[in-house]
């Protein structure tokens, strides 16, 4: 009952930081007009959300010295408190700022999240573990454009697709207390030399570099889809949340697939499999023009890529069994930097 409570809580935090963060590109038109900047600019609020990533090794070290769980909660706090912020903003540099704190807990959950897990479960069945938070960004994916668009249409403001983030938030919060604490590290210190220390390795190296290639795919590519598809095929808010949703389709195919078959196929072997559809529907992404070709592209992309990031993630979470809140955080601060480096680059 208690591995069931676990599961419960972290899918849902899973869930929720997931969803706001694939809000921002499909709304990318109305974020434009609500706030009254050029579309080019709205992926400029990935920065401040995702350059204070740059700061979760932190958190990570502090969830190996201290707990994961006390260091999930107070991510969660940061997320919690980001997602009011942003969802009051009347003024770009607030909704800018309520980013920074919604990613704060992103990065950080995202790498926590799993690795406390982790502590509950053998390495054998950890890629089943892996593809439940995965299925959770599944949803949230095909979820969120559809949540997103049908709030606005009704409301018309940015309250009510964050209003209830935020509820869900400090629900997953008060779960979160009753759950059990990890083994602390006390050997661990809250020092840049931690850090270097591992990343000087060369297989920790590799491993986080080829993270950062592969993430620059989804990030150049679904950032500025919206305006894509807004400027070339003259698409409105609604038929583009449409187009995120069929896409999403590709990542929940994904993220079931590797769930079901990535302890049977290898994690190693699936990352590749996965790695290599991403390269084909690249080439047929290149070479068209029709919508229809595009979407179907894209579907193929999204399989491979969550496929591949889910058995990819698994098999790094043994690379440092001791410290494995610190270096599943420097994976996801890897993220943080691929995000900061490709939305700079994009406009």
């Amino acid at each position: 009952m208690e591995t069931f409570f676990i599961f419960f809580t972290t899918f849902f935090i899973q869930l929720i930081i997931a969803v706001e963060m694939n809000l921002v590109a499909p709304l990318a038109p109305y974020i434009s007009e609500y706030f009254k900047i050029k579309p080019s600019s709205v992926v400029f609020f990935n920065i401040g959300f995702s350059i204070v990533g740059l700061l979760v090794p932190i958190l990570g070290a502090f969830a190996d010295k201290y707990g994961k769980k006390r260091s999930i909660i107070l991510s969660l706090l940061f997320f919690i408190i980001g997602t009011i912020i942003s969802g009051l903003a009347k003024i770009p540099i607030l909704f800018a700022i309520g980013r920074v704190f919604i990613g704060i807990g992103y990065f950080a959950l995202s790498g926590i999240n799993f690795s406390y897990i982790s502590e509950f479960i053998p390495y054998e069945s950890r890629g089943k573990a892996s593809g439940l938070l995965r299925l959770a960004f599944g949803i949230a994916i095909l979820g969120s454009p559809i949540y997103a668009t049908t709030l606005i249409a009704k409301y018309n403001n940015l309250l009510s697709i964050y209003l209830p983030l935020t509820i869900i938030g400090i629900i997953s919060l008060i779960f979160m207390t009753m759950l059990p604490e990890t083994e602390k590290n006390n050997e661990i210190k809250l020092e840049i030399r931690e850090l270097n220390s591992l990343i000087k390795k060369p297989i920790n190296f590799k491993a986080l570099l080829i993270a950062f290639l592969f993430l620059a795919t989804p990030l150049f590519l679904m950032n500025f889809l919206g305006i894509y598809l807004s400027s070339h095929f003259k698409l409105n808010q609604l038929k583009i949340g449409y187009v995120y949703t069929i896409v999403a389709f590709g990542t929940m195919f994904g993220v079931i697939f590797a769930g079901l078959f990535i302890d049977k196929i290898g994690k190693e072997k699936l990352a590749k499999i996965s790695y290599s559809l991403v390269f084909v529907s690249l080439i047929i992404l290149l070479i068209s023009n029709s919508l229809n070709l595009i979407i179907v592209s894209l579907i193929l992309m999204a399989l491979g890529l969550d496929s591949g990031w889910t058995a990819y993630q698994t098999l790094l979470s043994e690379i440092e069994p001791n410290k494995k809140g610190i270096f599943m955080s420097l994976l996801y601060t890897i993220n943080a930097i691929a995000v900061t480096v490709f939305s700079i680059l994009g406009p």
